[in-house]
């Protein structure tokens, strides 16, 4: 199989794994610990993407927000949780492991760079087979900017020796492709993960590909 890519860099959360049940399940623990009720999945799923805070913010009234301590003993209880059951229920979307592989095989290096924590992300990687190929793993704590800053795609390039034309950037996320945009390479919008939840209108992205199955990622990886 050919493909013009020497790199395919990717998403973590919604785009390689599924990664919500974990990250619900230490939302809900985290609001009963302080008094607030659970939240339904679907209601979380619209902030699953945003982070902890955030996810958090929809189980507490607006005007307990000051008061609750979200950004302190809340998140560091969530983050305590969420690292010890990181990878309960989280599974790898269904073909991703063949995909890795098979770009294993091309010798087509593969990345993860992330908003996660890296720890938090070198976690649960660690717990799927294909993350021993991994060439390289950014979190948002390993450099000063995050996405969609292009930082983290920049870096990445750079610790890879490849450049921007030969690298192609896989998020499920406006700001993956936003980040991608910035950094000049190519990018490909998934539509199996939980973006489109927070930032719809998929279409005005501006990715350079679409892919709404994982075998279309491969078709648009190799030609």
């Amino acid at each position: 199989m050919n493909t013009k890519y020497k790199a395919i860099l990717f998403d973590l959360d919604g785009t390689l794994l599924d990664t919500a049940p974990d990250l619900i399940q230490a939302c809900n623990y985290t609001l009963n610990k302080f008094g607030f009720p659970s939240l339904d999945e679907k209601i979380i799923r619209t902030k699953v993407t945003a982070g902890m805070r955030e996810m958090l913010k929809l189980g507490v009234p607006k005007d307990k927000w000051d008061t609750a301590r979200i950004d302190t003993d809340m998140r560091e209880c969530f983050a305590n949780f969420y690292t010890e059951h990181i990878c309960d229920r989280t599974k790898e979307f269904s073909g991703m492991d063949k995909l890795m592989e098979e770009l294993h095989k091309s010798s087509i290096r593969t990345a993860v760079i992330t908003n996660k924590y890296y720890d938090m992300a070198k976690k649960v990687l660690s717990k799927f087979n294909f993350s021993k190929n991994l060439a390289l793993i950014l979190g948002c704590d390993s450099l000063t900017h995050s996405k969609p800053h292009p930082e983290p795609i920049l870096k990445a390039l750079e610790l890879l020796n490849i450049s921007a034309k030969d690298a192609l950037y896989v998020g499920d996320h406006l700001n993956d492709i936003k980040a991608s945009i910035a950094a000049k390479t190519d990018s490909v919008a998934v539509l199996w993960g939980y973006g489109q939840n927070e930032c719809p209108d998929i279409d005005t992205w501006g990715a350079t590909y679409k892919a709404d199955s994982i075998e279309d990622l491969k078709n648009i990886i190799f030609c």
